[in-house]
């Protein structure tokens, strides 16, 4: 059962509403349908952090002429397999969906393809993008940059972005194996939910303006602090070699130049970068014998010895596969200061308040 505190709702009516809310704003028809699906399916597969919380602040910044409502998608450079893509700052939802659409068209042509954007904002979950790849059987590998979030290794100024990265891999029998993670220990959107309700961080997932660690999640982000990174130096090396990847590879704005999700950005490019890479198995073992290797390969990590106290080990993405399964019959569980926030938007932007059930 999900959280009691919790509202339900279903993801066609969540969708329903988000799509309403872009519309009202002015973004066209066909580019609310792709950002509210993907928005929506993040809470689906119970990625709270990257999903619905987070409308209310893409709205305003709308708005504001902080993101483009109508989505740019200029190709400044293409090569065989390759392609360079500016889009003046679009929505990065919008953007991912139509560079990865595009590095998976190029996969099937050249069997290994690479795609990189400049100029874009904040896209959500990466894995939502890397798992596109796997419906064509095919390996998606994402990576982008983000505003400034955590300190370098050894250093106090918060000057990085945890800069997430997301593997995916096609199965036979088995749901697709996703790798998705930012190089911090968790993602800020996970101490905006802390702040939102009202709770204390564990201490190492964040540091204070001097470097200390706390439990505060406001002094973790907004309050001067960083996020810590995953793995200590492991981590720091991690968010640098896909930042190098994605925005130095795209001649796009890095580290402190990117424009943070809840600032004011008045030039309306927020600067995010993104790759996509895409890898088409039948180039190689062939697709159907990489499926059913990766099944072999799934079963024999799966059935392995547990340890003590533990039912099942679960696969990369696993879990948020089942969750997704369970949340489309029984229903998208949203957080209290969630939907106040969703019904306030709602108010504000004249649409019907969306229907939950507690």
């Amino acid at each position: 059962m999900e959280n009691s505190e919790s509202n339900t709702i279903t993801f066609e009516a969540l969708k329903s509403f988000c799509k309403q809310a872009y519309e009202a704003v002015g973004v066209p028809e066909q580019e609310a349908e792709i950002v509210s699906d993907l928005l929506v399916r993040s809470d689906l597969r119970g990625i709270e952090t990257h999903g619905v919380m987070r409308l209310p602040t893409y709205i305003q910044r709308l708005e504001k002429n902080y993101v483009r409502k109508k989505c740019e998608f200029n190709i400044i450079r293409q090569k065989g397999a390759t392609a360079t893509i500016s889009t003046n700052g679009s929505m990065g939802h919008v953007v991912s969906q139509k560079a990865m659409n595009l590095a998976v068209s190029l996969a099937e042509i050249y069997g290994v393809s690479w795609v990189s954007v400049k100029d874009s904002s904040h896209f959500g979950a990466a894995g939502l993008f890397s798992m596109m790849a796997t419906e064509k059987d095919m390996i998606g590998y994402v990576c982008s940059n983000s505003a400034p979030l955590m300190a370098p290794y050894g250093g106090r100024e918060k000057i990085l972005g945890n800069n997430p990265l997301s593997y995916a891999f096609p199965s036979d029998k088995y749901p697709p194996v996703i790798v998705d993670f930012s190089c911090s220990v968790v993602s800020a959107g996970r101490l905006h939910l802390k702040r939102k309700k009202g709770e204390k961080i564990p201490l190492g997932w964040a540091v204070d303006s001097n470097g200390l660690p706390t439990d505060d999640p406001y002094q973790g982000t907004e309050g001067g602090g960083s996020l810590a990174p995953v793995g200590a130096h492991k981590g720091y090396g991690l968010a640098v070699a896909n930042e190098m990847l994605s925005a130095l590879l795209s001649g796009g704005m890095w580290s402190k130049n990117i424009i943070n999700l809840h600032r004011p950005d008045p030039s309306g490019i927020q600067g995010t970068c993104h790759s996509f890479m895409v890898i088409d198995p039948e180039c190689f073992i062939g697709r159907e014998s990489f499926k059913k290797s990766a099944d072999d390969y799934i079963a024999t990590i799966k059935g392995s010895k547990t340890a003590r106290g533990v039912a099942e080990i679960f696969m990369p993405g696993e879990i948020e596969a089942r969750t997704e399964a369970r949340r489309l019959e029984e229903g998208i569980p949203i957080s209290k200061p969630t939907v106040d926030e969703l019904v306030a938007l709602a108010k504000r932007l004249n649409l019907s308040i969306p229907e939950f059930s507690h």
